[in-house]
């Protein structure tokens, strides 16, 4: 029993979750900003919208390297059930901002079966990994999304990219080792299994296998 007036230790999770929830008050705050300094200085001020442009784009990758971290310590049981993946897939694309995505383009199988995986934990998987492709995608090397499916290993959801220069996992940017950890870690929890690979020349590709 905890002595009189002393509260008993909280977890490691619940102390992410107090730290993440009160970062993202000054992060929404800057973010508010930024959007209203856009709508009110001129809009041919090149440099200006680029930079509050980028202050928005910083904003949404610390939530997001905030929101990964606490995937990846949140102990909490999963609750699968048997959803379409490139349903959730469409659904997870459409629903994101138009204006501050990189061109996306959905090569869908059309035919892969169902597979046992928890709705939330699926959705939160496909955002994370868009966000991850956007550290490093432009409208000249948009993000690939292709399905297939597989006898051995289920179904499969491949994630491309063309951009060059980058020769490592490392490179990738602010979050990304993070998010990939984050990543695998979802699809291993259902099962699965989950592959990155980085080429100067080629780009990135992400594989995940969800039996």
């Amino acid at each position: 029993m905890s002595a009189p007036g002393i509260q008993p230790a909280a977890s490691s999770i619940d102390v992410l979750r107090s730290i993440a929830h009160e970062l993202r008050q000054p992060l929404s705050t800057i973010e508010s900003i930024a959007y209203y300094l856009s709508l009110v200085l001129p809009r041919d001020g090149g440099k200006v919208q680029e930079q509050l442009a980028q202050l928005q784009h910083l904003v949404e990758q610390s939530n997001w390297i905030l929101t990964s971290g606490l995937r990846l310590a949140d102990p909490s049981p999963i609750s699968p059930e048997l959803i379409d993946l490139e349903e959730l897939i469409t659904q997870t694309v459409s629903s994101r901002p138009a204006a501050a995505e990189v061109p996306v383009r959905l090569e869908l199988a059309g035919n892969v079966p169902l597979v046992r995986m928890d709705p939330g934990l699926g959705r939160a998987l496909v955002e994370n990994l868009l966000m991850l492709f956007r550290q490093f995608a432009t409208e000249m090397h948009p993000v690939t999304l292709r399905t297939c499916a597989s006898p051995v290993r289920g179904v499969s959801l491949e994630i491309t990219c063309t951009a060059p220069g980058y020769r490592s996992e490392a490179m990738l940017g602010a979050g990304s080792a993070l998010s990939l950890r984050s990543a695998r870690g979802i699809v291993e929890a259902h099962g699965g299994s989950l592959d990155c690979s980085v080429d100067p020349d080629a780009g990135v590709r992400l594989c995940l296998h969800i039996p």
